[in-house]
């Protein structure tokens, strides 16, 4: 049973390690891609006037706008720690039910532990979730299409 325990643990860690890895990937070709794309489009302006021109432009303030910060979605991040909370909570609701199955001892205690702890972590999740929202809705940060959806 401990072999089982093990290739799980080596497993889901190994998965979390590459999706964390194409995900860092991920983000940096989408920030050299915009990079260049700001660069040939910076390199387009012959004079100060045509530079100041456009970014005096409703594209250009976009332009300013994409290259100062990444845009906050607090709907999207609401709805990512949703989505996780949900899972976790399922995952050790799950660990919980199934720990007397009769995986002996060790097992049963190793299912008690991680089924608390991500039974924790998914509550935690949601009423984080919860409060965020709440939060977001009452500071006007959360469009009325964004809070129906």
């Amino acid at each position: 049973m401990t072999d089982v325990l093990v290739l799980l643990v080596v497993f889901s860690g190994a998965s979390t390690m590459l999706y964390v890895i194409a995900t860092a990937i991920r983000k940096t070709r989408s920030v050299r891609a915009v990079a260049e794309l700001h660069a040939k489009l910076l390199d387009k302006c012959a004079s100060n006037q045509d530079l100041a021109g456009y970014l005096e432009s409703a594209a250009g303030r976009k332009f300013l706008e994409s290259v100062t910060t990444e845009h906050a979605n607090p709907a999207g991040r609401i709805l990512n720690a949703v989505q996780a909370g949900v899972v976790l909570t399922l995952v050790g609701v799950a660990e919980l039910i199934v720990r007397g199955a009769g995986f002996g001892v060790d097992g049963d205690h190793f299912l008690l532990v991680s089924g608390a702890i991500a039974l924790a972590i998914g509550v935690g999740f949601l009423v984080s979730a919860g409060i965020s929202f709440a939060l977001c809705r009452s500071w006007g940060i959360l469009t009325a299409a964004q809070s129906t959806n």
